[in-house]
C-alpha cells in the first residue's frame, strides 16, 4: 500500500519527465555530433551512398519512377538502419561506462532515458530525411510525398523498430569494442537484402520470399508507395509503369507491409525485455 509520502515522489516525477527526457535528448544530441564515426556512419554515410549509387541512374526509370528517387527514397530507409548502429553503440557504451547504472539509480525514470536517447537519434534521421528528400526533389526530379501521412508513418514505424532492436541486441553485445560484430551483418543484410537500391525482383528467386521478410523491406516498401503514390513490393527493372493508387488504395495496399513493421516491433520489444541489460556484462 502506497503512503501519502510515496505517491508524492511518484508524481514529481512524473511532471519532471519532460525535464529527464530532455536532458537525456541535449546530452544525446551533443554526444552524436562530436563523435566524428557516429556523425559519419549516422548521418553522412546514407547521404554519401546516395550520391555515389542514384547518380548513375539519372536516366532510367523503375516501375514509371525516376530510377535516381526510387534510389533515394530506399536510402531515407536506410538511414534507420545507420541510426540503429549508432544507438547499438551508444547504449552498449553507456552501458559499459555505468552511466545506465547510475542513472537507473536516480529519479529519472527509464522511460525518460530511452526517450531522451532515441529523439535525439530520432532527429538526426529528420536531418537526413530533409537531406536526401531534397536531393530527390531538386535533383532526380522526383514529385513531392503523394501521401505525407503514410510516410510519416512508415519512417516513425522503421524508426522504432530499429531503435528498439537497438535496445535488445545491447543484450548479446559483450562490449563496445565488439558492437561492430553485431551492427556489421544487420547493415549488410538490410543494405542488400530490402530492395534499398534495386527491386527485389532483381535477386534470385528463392531469395526473394525470405527478402521481403527482412525488418528493413516492408518500410523501404512503404515509403516508395508513400512518397511516389503506385503500389510498391513487386517492381522489376523492365516491368510496366505501376498504376498510380489514390489515398486509400496507397493505404490498402500498405496495410500488410505496415503489419510486418507492428510485428517486428513486437518481437523486437519482446526479445528486450529479456536481453536488455542496465550493467556491463561479465564473463
Amino acid at each position: 500500500m502506497s503512503t501519502p509520502a510515496t505517491t508524492l515522489a511518484t508524481a514529481r516525477r512524473e511532471l519532471a519527465w519532460p525535464a529527464y527526457a530532455r536532458g537525456q535528448f541535449l546530452l544525446s544530441w551533443r554526444v552524436f555530433w562530436r563523435n566524428r564515426r557516429s556523425t559519419f556512419i549516422g548521418f553522412l554515410l546514407p547521404v554519401l551512398l546516395n550520391l555515389v549509387v542514384a547518380a548513375p541512374l539519372r536516366d532510367q526509370q523503375i516501375a514509371g519512377v525516376g530510377a535516381a528517387a526510387y534510389s533515394t527514397v530506399g536510402f531515407i530507409g536506410f538511414a534507420l538502419v545507420t541510426s540503429f548502429i549508432n544507438l547499438l553503440n551508444g547504449v552498449v557504451a553507456r552501458r559499459d561506462d555505468l552511466i545506465l547504472k547510475r542513472l537507473r539509480g536516480t529519479e529519472v525514470p527509464a522511460t525518460a532515458i530511452f526517450a531522451g536517447q532515441f529523439g535525439a537519434a530520432g532527429a538526426v534521421v529528420l536531418l537526413q530525411v530533409l537531406v536526401l528528400g531534397g536531393v530527390a526533389v531538386t535533383w532526380f526530379d522526383a514529385p513531392l510525398p503523394a501521401d505525407p501521412v503514410l510516410f510519416l508513418l512508415a519512417l516513425t514505424g522503421g524508426f522504432l523498430l530499429f531503435a528498439v532492436l537497438a535496445a535488445a541486441l545491447s543484450g548479446l553485445t559483450p562490449s563496445a569494442e565488439a558492437a561492430p560484430m553485431i551492427a556489421t551483418p544487420v547493415l549488410l543484410l538490410c543494405m542488400f537484402g530490402s530492395g534499398v537500391v534495386a527491386p527485389l525482383s532483381s535477386m534470385p528467386h528463392w531469395l526473394q520470399g525470405p527478402a521481403h521478410a527482412v525488418p528493413l523491406a516492408p518500410v523501404v516498401e512503404t515509403l516508395r508507395t508513400a512518397w511516389f503514390g503506385r503500389g510498391f513490393g513487386a517492381e522489376t527493372w523492365a516491368g510496366a509503369p505501376l498504376a498510380r493508387l489514390d489515398l486509400v488504395q496507397g493505404w490498402q495496399h500498405a496495410l500488410p507491409a505496415l503489419l510486418v513493421i507492428a510485428a517486428w516491433t513486437a518481437g523486437a520489444a519482446a526479445l528486450g525485455r529479456r536481453l536488455f541489460r542496465w550493467e556491463p556484462r561479465h564473463g
